[in-house]
């Protein structure tokens, strides 16, 4: 088809309809250029020290694959609420989103067919990246048989504790090696310092409110609030022990104080470290680097060595924490995604500086033989932590998922402080859990069915 156009007859003379035509010919080149080489991947994300991160990071990506824009927004604390909106209502969501542990249940109920995540187990399994990652950190990822999120990390935990005081007190804790042995250790070393009949310095804080300390003990032991098929388990016989366990450091054996403030990371619970009152913690990877960013003033005064066993030779470690990315199923190209996945959560050099800067061990093995893991810290008296986190990391126990954790975890937060409070026994309040939460999927089963 042909088009006549006379310039005479032009309305607004022969010069404006030049400027038309130009200015047609000249959008058809720039739409047709962005078509062919403008690509945005939207990426949302909620930690700031990520943000931080990817600021840095997103530039090199673009300058390797050019005409690629790279939308990073980090809505903080909202942004699940934002996300899971998005993937209800089938419009808005990003394209690639960063997705908190305790949060991915939530985008995990109803039928399979509907979760907004796209399958990323095919692409990990044709391209050989099972092989090459830890797979015990893909289960809290993981659903129905289907992967929907890389690990961004691995979050081994170690007890870390004050060499100084625990020598004072006569243990050397480089001796330790199972829970028994460290309540041993632990009547010795804490203490009534003023003779008011109460103990002033503890051998252990541990949170009684949250599932968070309690958790981490269960899944030492490989168990968990669900098993593999995503069944409630919180009401086994080693939930039970584990939870007699976690209270009798606070009622029987007296060496647990609770957690000062909300959480390990309140000021107030680094106030009590500084002042001695605290003697250990257990601590995964990332709240190394919070401590030494809230009291820099202890530097040389913590040491850190790996989780006492249950039993001799037994696990040695835990996780808690953790983040995964993901691709949503509305993105347009999920092909430029899953490349740019790689590159933020597998690029070495990114690892490396992610370590440098919040000591997170990744996921990736072939990361773990560059030289930083084995350099001495010095906050920790010279000792090489990250090359103790990487010898544990093969041994972390796995984490099993399920769409009900969030209102699971609420429940057992409570079930946790009645017990230690002696309110309930620990089969009595663990029992009580396990029957809410499996009505509460009951009812939502019989609402969309079975997956």
């Amino acid at each position: 088809m042909r088009f006549q156009i006379d310039s005479d007859s032009f309305p607004l003379g022969k010069g404006p309809m030049v400027m038309l035509i130009l200015f047609i010919i000249t959008s058809v080149f720039i739409f047709s250029a962005t078509e062919e080489k403008d690509e945005s991947i939207e990426f949302w994300i909620f930690a700031n020290t990520h943000y931080e991160e990817y600021q840095a990071r997103v530039p090199i990506f673009e300058a390797l694959h050019p005409g690629v824009n790279i939308k990073l927004i980090n809505y903080g604390g909202s942004m699940h609420d934002k996300l899971l909106t998005a993937l209800l209502s089938d419009f808005g969501a990003p394209d690639i989103v960063e997705v908190e542990i305790t949060s991915i249940g939530r985008f995990l109920k109803g039928a399979i067919n509907e979760i907004g995540f796209v399958d990323l187990k095919p692409r990990l399994e044709s391209e050989g990246w099972m092989e090459k990652l830890v797979v015990s950190r893909f289960t809290p990822w993981s659903y129905g048989g289907k992967i929907y999120g890389l690990p961004h990390d691995l979050h081994p935990v170690v007890l870390l504790y004050r060499d100084d005081l625990f020598k004072a007190a006569g243990v050397d804790m480089t001796k330790i090696e199972t829970w028994n042995d460290f309540i041993i250790a632990g009547k010795q070393a804490t203490r009534d310092l003023d003779g008011d009949g109460e103990n002033d310095q503890y051998a252990i804080v541990l949170d009684r409110r949250t599932e968070s300390d309690y958790f981490n003990l269960l899944l030492q032991r490989g168990a968990g609030f669900f098993d593999v098929e995503g069944n409630v388990v919180i009401d086994s016989d080693i939930a039970i022990d584990t939870l007699t366990f976690f209270t009798s450091l606070f009622n029987e054996h007296k060496i647990a104080t609770p957690v000062y403030g909300t959480w390990h990371g309140d000021p107030s619970n680094f106030a009590a470290m500084q002042d001695g009152r605290i003697l250990s913690i257990l601590a995964p990877d990332w709240y190394v680097g919070i401590l030494k960013s809230q009291v820099p003033q202890m530097a040389g005064k913590w040491k850190a060595v790996a989780m006492p066993a249950w039993e001799r030779g037994g696990r040695r470690t835990t996780t808690r924490g953790g983040t995964m990315i993901g691709i949503t199923k509305q993105c347009q190209n999920p092909d430029l995604a899953w490349e740019f996945l790689k590159f933020a959560y597998f690029d070495k050099a990114g690892l490396i500086n992610r370590y440098e800067t919040t000591r997170i061990i990744p996921p990736l093995k072939a990361a773990w033989d560059d030289p930083i893991y084995g350099e001495p810290d010095a906050y920790l008296g010279g000792q090489s932590l990250g090359r103790l986190f990487i010898d544990l990391a093969p041994d972390l126990p796995p984490r099993y998922q399920n769409p009900y954790w969030s209102e699971a975890a609420d429940l057992l937060n409570d079930a946790i402080f009645n017990a230690v409070t002696e309110k309930q026994t620990p089969r009595h309040a663990l029992t009580e859990v396990a029957g809410k939460v499996r009505l509460i999927i009951s009812k939502d089963q019989e609402r969309w069915g079975h997956n």
